[in-house]
């Protein structure tokens, strides 16, 4: 009995804490992007940027996390993304659509 507590202790902390991160590496960018004066647009405008790249408006969000992604090369040690997963009908979309320009960046379908 005490065993099986453990574990589900242990399952709950460790999901917990990747949310905690996961709300870190958010609020680090957002203060990182105003410390450098950069305006960015919030995810709903990013889900529209997708959408019409798409070229449906039937698209549901799986997952949309703000970062800081450096394999982006744009002269700076920072750039701020949104990491889009979609899907529509079958299809299933990952999408990087850059925080500040709108611009999307990666743009890959998983059917």
């Amino acid at each position: 009995m005490k065993k099986a507590l453990c574990v589900i202790l242990v399952v709950i902390i460790t999901a917990l804490s990747g949310t905690a991160f996961a709300g870190s590496e958010e609020r680090y960018v957002r203060e990182e992007a105003a410390r450098r004066n950069m305006k960015l647009i919030s995810q709903e405008e990013a889900v529209r940027i997708a959408r019409e790249r798409i070229g449906s408006q039937n698209v549901r969000v799986k997952d949309a996390d703000l970062e800081d992604e450096d394999n982006y090369w744009n002269g700076s040690d920072f750039r701020p993304i949104w990491s889009l997963e979609l899907r529509a009908g079958r299809d299933e979309y990952d999408v990087d659509v850059d925080a500040v320009t709108g611009q999307i960046l990666k743009f890959k379908i998983d059917d």
